[in-house]
């Protein structure tokens, strides 16, 4: 029975010796004697890049990420992607065989957590290669919201409306030479860069258009008596420049009417330097507000007045004493118009920042003036990026002309986000603080392709819009100069009001995207329709 059982034992050993040692083979290099190489694990595909990264908050038009790998992949027919838990569809690009393209459906201001299991995706030659699992985790932008602040600014905003300039006319000059010297340089039946004499047809053009407000820019100092020690404004030009203020009034528009290329005698940086200029500016500014105001002081809130346009030395950075100057002459102008008294006592005044820089407007050395009344408005000019909206296309032939484009898809620095990020700061600045904020000028030359010139419209189209999701008022450029290039900007003809460069559809896209209520007309509307 002993022996019996010892070799019941060993027997029992050695069987399971045997097995560990088979087990032992099986998971090495060779098996059976190594005769035969192992099958390798199939090799994974690697993902290089993703249209959307970890972490981004994108537009919520964003209707595609692609996922771009190491290799020629498709969708595996047991593909398993979800968005938020939800199954979405997936396809290889129409563009190149190594990416992917997965289907979105985003909503604004949402979190998404987008997984595709491991597998989901396989190389092109052999399904045995695949993708390991991935994980995406992103959020969408949350629309402005047509909820604005219901204070005296947005009443001022929404009396302004759609402005238009009456450019490159009143505001005309010729270096600050005397007035005969200055209509004979241009012509003595027609002195103004714009070429044209305005008619009242023009104002009732500009209402059936659904423009509300013009700004008439006015350069008062070539029409100035500089001997008789008050500045006395030339009483023809005087009573030319009401006359067009009263036909803008009968038409139903508001009036912006400003001291405008009058920067080449107000000259803040050596005011700045010299007290005793600082004097004598300061006196011309005083008698031509007083002047300007008694003219008007029996129009009524109609007419908004605005002391000054862009004061600026060379364009160059300001200078703190620069800075000063522009708070100082800007508290000069308004208590020269309030002291005149009737509808001046409280019409609103325009005040800029140092010129017209939104920057500058909301730095701490900008100081809005005092004010009994409390009816001022800032005044801010906004061309970016200038490097699409005014700067020349290109010194070569227009054969090899360079197009200008702008927004995301142009693949440019400054884009959407840009603007919708500058008007988010003036209206937290202003627009919040029931601080009224105007754009005086905006705008964007007319471009030498059919491109350049639909990413224009696209570029105006969206800005208006902006403009009326932040609170603000804004005004078009228009100089009267057709054709396209640096500094083209003609939408009515400035004598009757005619449409100028076949701008009536863009006109009117732009006075509904600064004016609409249509919650459903939004920015995320409009920027998926960007041309590319």
């Amino acid at each position: 029975m002993k022996k019996n059982k010892f070799f019941r034992l060993l027997n029992r050993t050695l069987m399971a010796c045997g097995l560990l040692a088979m087990g032992a083979c099986s998971g090495g290099s060779n098996g059976g004697g190594g005769d035969e190489p192992a099958p390798k694990p199939a090799e994974n595909v690697t993902l290089r890049s993703t249209s959307i990264k970890e972490g981004a908050e994108v537009d919520a038009s964003v209707d595609k990420l692609t996922l771009s790998y190491s290799t020629t992949v498709q969708v595996s027919a047991k593909a398993d992607i979800t968005l938020n838990g939800k199954s979405v569809s997936a396809a290889s690009s129409s563009k190149t065989t190594m990416d992917v393209e997965v289907n979105l459906a985003l909503e604004e201001g949402k979190s998404y957590t987008l997984k595709i299991a491991a597998g989901s995706i396989v190389a092109r030659d052999d399904n045995s290669r695949t993708a390991p699992e991935f994980t995406l985790n992103f959020t969408t932008k949350k629309a402005p919201s047509m909820d604005l602040p219901d204070n005296d600014a947005m009443k001022v905003t929404h009396m302004i409306g759609f402005g238009w300039n009456l450019g490159n006319h009143f505001d005309s000059y010729d270096g600050g030479n005397a007035k005969d010297n200055y209509r004979i340089t241009w012509s003595k039946d027609c002195p103004y860069w714009d070429g044209k004499i305005p008619t009242e047809k023009l104002y009732k053009s500009l209402a059936a258009a659904g423009v509300k407000t013009v700004r008439m820019p006015v350069t008062w100092g070539p029409y100035q008596n500089m001997t008789d020690g008050n500045y006395t404004i030339d009483a023809d030009y005087m009573a030319t420049v009401k006359q067009n203020v009263l036909w803008a009034k009968a038409a139903g528009l508001n009036v912006v009417l400003n001291t405008h290329h009058d920067e080449y005698w107000q000259d803040a940086y050596g005011a700045s330097t010299s007290t005793t200029l600082n004097d004598e500016l300061k006196a011309r500014i005083t008698a031509t507000w007083t002047q300007i105001a008694t003219a008007f002081k029996d129009e009524g809130d109609y007419l908004i007045l605005e002391t000054f346009n862009e004061l600026n030395h060379n364009w160059a950075s300001p200078t703190s004493g620069e800075l000063k100057i522009q708070n100082e002459w800007n508290q000069v102008a308004v208590d020269a118009i309030r002291a005149v008294g009737g509808a001046n006592a409280t019409r609103w005044i325009a005040v800029p920042s140092y010129q017209a820089n939104p920057g500058q407007a909301m730095s701490s050395a900008f100081k809005i003036p005092n004010d009994a009344a409390n009816n001022l408005i800032v005044a801010i000019h906004c061309y970016d990026p200038y490097s699409f909206t005014l700067e020349k296309e290109s010194n070569k032939d227009d054969a090899d002309l360079k197009v200008k484009k702008w927004g995301h898809n142009a693949g440019n620095s400054y884009d959407e986000k840009n603007i919708t990020d500058l008007f988010a700061k003036i209206k937290a600045a202003f627009i919040d603080k029931n601080i009224p904020v105007y754009l005086g000028e905006f705008g964007c030359s007319r471009h030498k392709t059919d491109l350049g010139n639909r990413c224009r419209d696209y570029y105006l189209e969206y800005f208006c819009r902006a403009c009326c999701f932040y609170g603000l008022a804004c005004c078009l450029w228009d100089n009267q100069n057709p054709g396209g290039g640096s500094e083209h900007h003609a939408y009515f003809n400035h004598a009757d009001g005619s449409w100028c460069d076949n701008h009536e559809a863009i006109v009117k896209t732009m006075v509904k995207a600064a004016t609409s209520n249509d919650a459903t007309y939004t920015l995320e509307s409009i920027y998926a329709r960007a041309p590319k």
